[in-house]
């Protein structure tokens, strides 16, 4: 686990502090508004769950529900051409800006949809918009390792979310990815040697690349 930086939100204390109802025993996937699709708070990423909603959703619910889904099914070139398109023609559409750096996440590039969320929650700050920036920053976040700074910003999403009186969902996917990270920090306190499910499963699908030795070359003859 790495030591974070990025405290400018609550003091260290209180952001460890459990989360009112206490640490689940047992984590399950949670509804995202979204037919077909729940999000697993453990590795912090969308998975199909009904792949027959699913589909019926992809033909023909919203363009922000339908790179969800595409980006839960792994087809990120398809999610990405969404993206671009649709951008092309809503260049400020605010749910594909923040979708566009889920696809920089699902590339392998955490740390650059780091600093692209970052500087849209500089844009969006003290708006409607902060919770869902605050959210996605944790999931980079936990994904990079950075544990203190992942529940950092899923404690400030948690908090702007029950201050609005957002959905409940949303509420819960703020409460259980804070809860995930804040089990694992305390396994790690205790003496386990292991990274965060997400990191671990980010690094999974975008292995280091091999280094292999050049052979040398005998010098040429003169």
């Amino acid at each position: 686990m790495s030591t974070a930086t990025d405290l400018d939100l609550t003091h260290t204390q209180a952001l460890l502090q459990i989360p009112a109802g206490g640490l689940a025993s047992e984590r399950h996937n949670i509804e995202t508004g979204i037919p077909g699709v729940r999000l697993n708070p453990t590795l912090m990423r969308h998975e199909i769950s009904d792949p027959e909603l699913a589909e019926a959703a992809l033909r023909s619910g919203e363009p922000s529900s339908q790179v969800v889904i595409l980006l839960a099914k792994g087809e990120l070139r398809a999610a990405s051409e969404l993206v671009a398109e649709t951008r092309f023609l809503q260049p400020q559409n605010f749910a594909m800006r923040v979708l566009d750096t889920s696809l920089t996440r699902a590339a392998g590039d955490a740390p650059r949809a780091i600093n692209r969320l970052r500087a849209l929650i500089t844009e969006f700050k003290g708006t409607a918009h902060e919770a869902v920036l605050q959210q996605h920053l944790g999931f980079a976040y936990a994904e990079s390792s950075d544990l203190l700074a992942a529940a950092n910003r899923f404690r400030a999403a948690l908090d702007l979310r029950i201050a609005s009186n957002a959905d409940q969902h949303l509420i819960e996917m703020s409460r259980a990815c804070l809860e995930s990270v804040l089990d694992h920090t305390a396994s790690v306190a205790a003496g386990a040697d292991t990274q965060h499910p997400a990191a671990v499963n980010a690094a999974s699908l975008h292995p280091a690349p091999a280094t292999s030795q050049l052979p040398v070359q005998a010098p040429a003859a003169h």
